[in-house]
């Protein structure tokens, strides 16, 4: 077993060298996609007026500002129904952030459960929700500036204010991708010492959130390139079918009962369903991916590898 050592190119591929019984990544985001699936066809039911308010839209010629109203008001009514979606959600992400961290952190294969690291992940979880909030009111603080400043220097001055949003911005996101890396850490931690260790992060990724930083944008641009291609393919096959099935869908020529015969068909939810369940594979298996650099800073902690505790790979 050779020690690993914290670098750019370890941090991106870390998920390939975590140790532990073979097969965890392909479970993991099969798993994910399966359930996800049906939390989202619950969500679909719940939340049918909207999608049935937007089918009428489309079979009667595509005139939003007929239907804005209905739209908005079908919206506000289902939203209601749509959280009670959200404790199923959150607990998809808690179990599945749990077997991610075990795997990561304890070479484990591919469990899930309902457990004291997933009831301490929760708390995590919640501690990143209060800092989001902080972030986004500090973002609203970072353009309030610039516009006040333009307000105060115009007309003169407005190019310069725009300038100084644009810097602003910039810096402040800058900030808080770094702020986000220097924190990354703490599911990780938490899982490693069984204890909720969430500003603990701070210490352990010192001198490696650029790197966290740097790995992450490379992950997305990935993960951004594979998801367009997937949102593409969906609406080019939705469309396709619908429109196979249902002539003159796009012309305001058929009904709304065509076109929901033709969605309920196993002609159109199959092949949809599969590609769909594909998209959530490759979304399951890049949130996996995603996890690797921060839990590479929390297995590298120079204090964990001294206190004699796991530092190698295999």
């Amino acid at each position: 077993m050779n020690a690993i050592q914290f670098s750019f190119g370890n941090a991106v591929a870390h998920f390939s060298r975590t140790g532990g019984p073979a097969g965890f990544l392909w479970k993991f985001a099969l798993s994910y996609a399966v359930l996800a699936c049906l939390v989202q066809a619950v969500s679909v039911l719940l939340q049918w007026p909207v999608y049935e308010a937007y089918i009428q839209l489309i079979t009667n010629g595509g005139d939003f500002d007929r239907y804005a109203e209905d739209i908005e008001n079908v919206s506000a009514t289902t939203s209601l129904s749509g959280l009670l979606i959200m404790p199923l959600g959150i607990l998809l992400w808690v179990m599945f952030e749990g077997a991610n961290q075990r795997r990561y952190m304890r070479g484990a294969g591919f469990g899930l459960r309902i457990g004291a690291d997933e009831g301490r992940l929760l708390i995590v979880g919640l501690i990143w929700i209060a800092l989001f909030i902080g972030m986004y009111l500090g973002f609203a603080l970072t353009l309030a500036i610039p516009v006040v400043a333009g307000f105060v220097l115009a007309p003169d001055g407005v190019l310069l204010a725009v300038l100084l949003g644009i810097l602003m911005m910039i810096g402040y996101m800058l900030l808080v991708f770094w702020l986000s890396a220097r924190l990354s850490a703490a599911a990780a931690l938490t899982v490693r010492d069984r204890q909720i260790r969430f500003f603990e992060s701070w210490r352990v990724t010192r001198g490696k959130g650029w790197t966290i930083v740097g790995s992450w944008i490379v992950l997305g641009l990935i993960a951004i390139f594979v998801l367009i291609l997937f949102y593409m393919l969906l609406a080019a096959l939705g469309f396709g079918l619908l429109s196979a099935q249902v002539p003159g869908l796009m012309d305001g020529e058929v009904s709304q009962d065509d076109v929901i015969e033709a969605i309920v068909s196993p002609m159109f939810w199959l092949p949809m369903l599969a590609v769909f369940l594909a998209f959530t594979i490759a979304q399951s298996t890049l949130m996996h991916i995603f996890s690797g650099p921060a839990a590479l800073a929390a297995r590298t902690d120079p204090e964990w590898i001294s206190a004699g505790m796991i530092g190698e790979f295999d």
